[in-house]
């Protein structure tokens, strides 16, 4: 059989091989010399839409009963122990069309995951003692996501398409949907289901590992060859998505959350035949372009838009939508016919010009770029990524698919621009108080239906171009060539190469990934954003308005390969640049300089004031388990308070007092800066000189470092967090005593044991709740523990109590562990220290965080490391057994019921923080 050339990138140094099992199983092997794991992905064509109609959930059902035991391997959820156990992972997700399943584990183990993950698909269990634990976990996984917009919303469009389309199934299932039924019983549909579409010529396998490819091809055939064939033959999708009657109307949506937002929707058939083109991602950069004379600009310049996206929307075999989600102003809501009106003159303005051949080749050139400089991913991103490619491309271009894009006949141009007329439109109109006359099923979400009038689709059809619109100009931030360093360039770790009282500059050039990239990080210490919560509240709406403000003019800059972020950091404000290291320098310095001249606009000032503070009380509406870790955090950091303190702040702010504060925000401050990636010597140096002549005249204060509070000797205390959620949750945080490397490799050593533990008895054998899970949380570079827990129906003292009893169980297996076993999972934890940064970008955070912790050897990982190799299991033991012991400082984050404990104390977070900063 002619061997199948893959297209790779010059930068990819990986060999690959396909070859198709006599069973029909395509598979991919890579051969990746240098992977410090090793990881598989089996990719099956079967998700919701292929649910029976009286079993809508069963693929995401199948998916969840497949991890909990096969024929060799009959322990539940012993795959992900096993995974975990030697310095892994495994997951799996079930979309429309497909479900994916992956795993990595340690190199010299992979065979034996290979086993597993194999009889998992082919010689499942399916127990019935799971069968109704899992259905329990399907209804506290649909319960968690009632309150969600995004799901509730979803639901809404489901129930407004053609109900013969799959689409229209309820895709998560819930405790109605999966039950037994007088002609059925659910472990029945669950055989027929995973019979009839878990076959291998419906599956694509991808095996990582530096493992030469013919001992991989021996691993597939030796576990795989046991998949069932299956019928060749599969029904594609032959309903089209929206009946003629589903078009041309307008959808009223009210949100559970404060949100307005107006998504202007076009009926695409599938285009993932037009792949080799990116016509629809092209097509999106037009219309989501934000310089002058862009679409953005004109709706923003009136007043009625805040953000503009283009070109999502769901998408599928057969049907493609393309959606303009506006997120609209106050003033926008009563407007949403003229913003159409403006969408569709923009549309007229693309119909009516030649082909933007020019723009395209700045597409095109940016995309050649960035497949010839692949930065490296992980194994199991490999994996993931290119077992659903194989679905969907050609085999020669399952890695260069997402990259090919050549220039496309005028006449399919023309076509796709054809689909967007009134007539093919769907508007989506989603705030508080619209008029309604439905509710969604399963999530209540109040709506409305109805047509677009006709005197305004007669006027849309009729659009023409406008002075005001036009194409993108020239970008000036894109570069004819680039330039790579030498390999032999790169510096062994950061130096300090400038230190003043206005400026520390770290620079390290770095080669290692062989692309033109860098990263240039900033610290603004400024002691006036933290002078009070007032100040802090002030800096962080400081922030939304600069970043609104800049967008765009430097919007050009993101799409020619640059990018930057400005955030409120705990002393003062973080901005970095990223991507093509050739002009990065420049754009860092046109956005301080920007900052230097910073004017608040009032207009702009009142509606993201209004927005932010809409944002702060939506939040109490958040999943209780993230309220709670902002509570901890507010705990436990005096400049990150909590946001009802901000919003009482946000609330007396005026715009004559914002604009003094925005007058002496910089009149103190001090630069921290760190750059790295594809730089030479003397890009260092002008950076160096042009952040100088930027701080020239300025007021310099000392580099200021995250205030802390200690909560050492205070014993164990629960705080009680008001929440808007039925849910109930609880989160226990475990501070560890010190800072040192023995405390850090402990705290890491327990997370690792305990967290697939942990979820296993409460989650899946207790069904206690569906977020479950324990986590390695430092605080104030303080390593910690913290144990988290929602559940839909246990009130707090139920799962404090049904925590205490697993840790104490715990302890008592803790007691049998072996020196050997002790030595394995030392070892799984050991070769997730060990890895190497996996891109530039993971890279320069990593050295970031460490100059931002003073740890200037940058070295700490290795200091874990030895104090990791040095633990004993008599010590690890004795660590477990403190923290249960009864003044152990322990805080108890929870909603709702405390338990009867007379070692507790008990009080709300504000107490709590009061007298901490009391002591």
């Amino acid at each position: 059989m002619k061997k199948i050339e893959i297209k790779q990138s010059p930068n990819d140094p990986k060999q690959y091989h396909y070859l198709t099992l006599e069973n029909g199983l395509a598979v991919l092997l890579i051969q990746q010399a240098d992977a410090e794991k090793s990881a598989a992905a089996l990719c099956v064509r079967a998700g919701h839409f292929d649910d029976p109609n009286d079993r809508q959930g069963l693929a995401h059902f199948t998916e969840h009963m497949l991890f909990l035991g096969s024929q060799h391997y009959p322990v539940a959820g012993s795959f992900g122990n096993f995974a975990s156990h030697h310095g892994g992972s495994s997951n799996a997700w079930t979309g429309t069309e497909y479900s994916t399943y992956f795993f990595d584990c340690d190199n010299n183990h992979f065979a034996e995951g290979l086993h597993r993950f194999a009889d998992m698909f082919s010689h499942p269990l399916f127990a019935d003692g799971y069968i109704e634990k899992e259905r329990q976990a399907i209804e506290a996984e649909f319960t968690l996501k009632l309150k969600d917009d995004g799901r509730r919303i979803y639901q809404v469009h489901k129930e407004t398409v053609n109900p013969a389309h799959p689409f229209a199934k309820f895709s998560v299932g819930n405790l109605q949907t999966l039950a037994d039924t007088p002609e059925q019983s659910l472990r029945e549909a669950l055989l027929t289901f995973y019979q009839r579409f878990y076959v291998a010529n419906q599956m694509t396998l991808v095996l990582v590992s530096p493992a030469a490819v013919e001992q991989q091809q021996q691993w597939v055939e030796q576990y795989f060859t046991e998949l069932t064939a299956g019928d060749p033959k599969r029904d594609w999708l032959q309903q089209p998505l929206y009946l003629p009657e589903q078009l041309g109307l307008d959808l009223l949506i009210e949100p559970h959350k404060e949100m307005h937002k107006l998504v202007v929707t076009f009926a695409l058939p599938c285009i993932q035949h037009w792949y080799p083109y990116k016509l629809i991602s092209f097509i999106a950069h037009l219309l989501g372009d934000e310089g002058p004379g862009s679409l953005h600009t004109a709706l923003k310049s009136n007043g009625w838009i805040n953000q503009l996206s283009a070109g999502g929307g769901v998408d599928g075999s057969n049907f493609k939508d393309f959606s303009i989600s506006c997120e609209l102003t106050l003033l926008g809501m009563s407007v949403i016919d003229d913003i159409t009106a403006v969408i569709f003159n923009y549309l007229a303005m693309l119909q009516t010009a030649s082909f933007p051949g020019t723009l395209y080749q700045e597409r095109q050139q940016l995309l050649h770029w960035s497949f010839l400089y692949q930065e490296p991913s992980t194994p199991e991103q490999t994996a993931t990524e290119l077992a659903v490619n194989m679905h969907h491309y050609p085999t020669e271009d399952v890695v260069f698919g997402d990259y090919r894009m050549e220039t496309p006949p005028e006449s399919l141009y023309r076509q796709v621009l054809s689909y967007f007329r009134p007539d093919n439109m769907r508007r989506m109109l989603i705030a508080p108080g619209l008029e309604t006359s439905q509710q969604a099923r399963w999530y209540d979400t109040p709506y409305q239906v109805q047509p677009l009038p006709v005197g305004l689709q007669q006027a849309l059809s009729q659009a023409r171009p406008t002075s005001d619109l036009q194409l993108p100009t020239p970008n000036p931030y894109l570069v004819s060539e680039l330039r790579l360093l030498p390999p032999n360039a790169t510096q062994p770790r950061p130096l300090r190469i400038h230190q003043s009282d206005a400026l520390t500059l770290w620079f390290k050039a770095d080669a290692d990934f062989h692309t033109p990239k860098g990263h240039i990080y900033l610290q603004l210490s400024l002691p006036h954003s933290t002078a009070s919560c007032w100040h802090l509240a002030a800096t962080r709406l400081w922030v939304e308005l600069l970043n609104d403000e800049i967008q765009q003019v430097f919007y050009p800059a993101t799409t020619a390969g640059l990018g930057y972020s400005a955030h409120v950091q705990k002393q003062g404000i973080s901005l970095h640049s990223y991507g093509l290291s050739h002009n990065q320098i420049q754009l860092l310095m046109d956005v301080l300089n920007h900052i230097r001249h910073f004017q608040i606009q009032p207009e702009r000032f009142t509606e993201l004031k209004q927005q932010l503070m809409r944002h702060w009380r939506d939040s109490h509406k958040n999943k209780p388990v993230a309220s709670l870790f902002s509570q901890l955090s507010a705990v436990m950091h005096p400049h990150n308070p909590g946001v009802d303190q901000l919003l009482h702040q946000l609330s007396t702010m005026t715009t004559e007092s914002f604009g003094h504060f925005n007058q002496q925000l910089l009149q103190q401050l001090h630069v921290e800066a760190f750059m790295t990636g594809n730089w030479q010597q003397q890009d260092a140096t002008e950076l160096q000189q042009q952040l100088l002549g930027w701080l020239a005249n300025v007021e310099t204060c000392p580099v200021t470092r995250d205030p802390e509070r200690s909560i050492q000797g205070q014993g164990p205390v629960w705080l009680t967090v008001a929440v808007e959620h039925p849910d109930h949750a609880l989160v226990i945080y475990l501070p560890a005593q010190d800072k040192s490397p023995k405390q850090m490799a402990l705290f890491m050593l327990a997370n690792h044991l305990l967290a697939p533990r942990y979820f296993h008895q409460l989650r899946t054998e207790q069904q206690l709740g569906y977020l479950v899970g324990t986590g390695y949380v430092p605080v104030n570079t303080l390593p910690g523990l913290a144990f988290y827990i929602q559940s839909p129906h246990s009130n707090c003292q139920q799962l404090y109590q049904a925590t205490l009893a697993f840790y104490r169980d715990f302890l008592a297996s803790l007691e049998a562990l072996s020196p050997l076993e002790f030595a394995e999972l030392k070892q799984g934890l050991l070769q997730q220290l060990n890895e190497n940064d996996t891109s530039l970008s993971s890279r320069a955070k990593r050295l970031w965080l460490a100059i931002g912790q003073q740890d200037e050897t940058f070295n700490l990982t290795e200091r874990i490391r030895t104090a990791l190799e040095t633990l004993n299991l008599e010590s690890f033991i004795h660590f477990f057994y403190q923290l249960l012991s009864p003044d152990y400082d322990a805080l108890f984050l929870a909603t709702d019921s405390q338990p009867s404990h007379s070692h507790l104390r008990f009080m709300s977070a504000a107490e709590f923080i009061s007298e901490l900063e009391t002591n």
